[in-house]
């Protein structure tokens, strides 16, 4: 789907009530080349088919465009089910439990020959937070991240601006911060590195700049002495919840409350979402650890599955 027609999506795409990462318009294009994401308007909702693996394979829950039947899905479900077959069964994934549980109805009332086996993987559960909460940091099991700003501010007093994005002319300085983070962590022999995966994550940053209207992409960057530092770039899942695709810091600054600083700069200037979704921690322990530090409000598991004869 080319990047044109995001727009009639971003104008008619039914996103009430959703808070899922994959569900941002910006996510399901920018990752269309790491899972070969298949695309398509059919049966008033939009079709997306995962080409990954084991998790990452299937396809995601039909969102409805906003003049959808109220049997979109049944609809969709049919359609689905005529374009496979016993050597290619019909899997879904990166469904929440909700939506979980709307497959299992629409199955067992139209379909009732089939069913869904379901599985999940805690890697793929969304951290989802309070904006209120992340940019005030109040109470006592935030009195650790709140000192961890102090520290930036104390440490960096006077010397530190934050610019917004795309308010200010801040988008050559957020690739800046990219290509340093890039050559620090490939530098870095103790830490894993995957330059494959970082080659398409700067590609991605690339194009989130280009087409910031597109997908209501909005962000930050911290500057220290003039210089950039840190940045996060973000845009909505739906009208309640705002979704963060990229954070980086730059490792001198890290040290000093870098990233408790962008993180909660970027939540003051965005009280008007509900939600911050942070995404998944990809059952990397260091990750998940850091995310739960922040005591999310929601932990949204998402479950894969595969239809199979009842």
């Amino acid at each position: 789907m080319d990047v044109s027609e995001f727009l009639f999506l971003k104008t008619n795409l039914n996103t009430k009530g959703l808070t899922a990462s994959d569900s941002a318009l910006a996510n399901i294009y920018l990752l269309e080349p790491k899972y070969r994401t298949q695309i398509s308007i059919k049966n008033n909702c939009l079709i997306r088919k995962y080409n990954g693996k084991d998790n990452r394979s299937g396809f995601a829950f039909p969102i409805p465009l906003k003049d959808a039947p109220d049997d979109y899905l049944k609809n969709a479900v049919s359609d689905l089910l005529k374009t496979h077959s016993d050597k290619t069964p019909l899997r879904f994934c990166l469904c929440t439990m909700e939506q979980k549980n709307a497959l299992d109805k629409c199955f067992a009332e139209n379909f009732s020959a089939y069913k869904i086996s379901w599985d999940s993987n805690r890697g793929d559960s969304d951290y989802i937070y309070l904006s209120e909460k992340l940019a005030t940091l109040s109470g006592k099991t935030l009195h650790k991240k709140k000192n961890h700003v102090s520290k930036f501010l104390r440490e960096y007093e006077n010397r530190f601006t934050f610019k917004l994005f795309p308010d200010e002319d801040v988008a050559e300085d957020i690739l800046k911060i990219e290509d340093e983070w890039f050559s620090e962590r490939s530098n870095d022999v103790e830490k894993a590195f995957d330059e494959k995966s970082l080659d398409l994550e700067r590609e991605s940053i690339k194009i989130a700049l280009d087409n910031k209207d597109v997908f209501g992409f909005t962000g930050g960057v911290i500057y220290i002495d003039e210089k950039p530092a840190a940045f996060c770039l973000a845009s909505p899942a739906s009208d309640t919840t705002l979704d963060i695709h990229f954070e980086k810091v730059l490792a001198d600054i890290a040290v000093n409350g870098g990233y408790a600083a962008i993180n909660n700069l970027f939540a003051k200037e965005n009280r008007s979402y509900l939600y911050i979704n942070r995404e998944e921690d990809m059952n990397v322990e260091g990750l998940r650890h850091a995310k739960l530090s922040y005591k999310p409000e929601i932990i949204l598991d998402k479950y894969f599955g595969e239809v199979e004869l009842s």
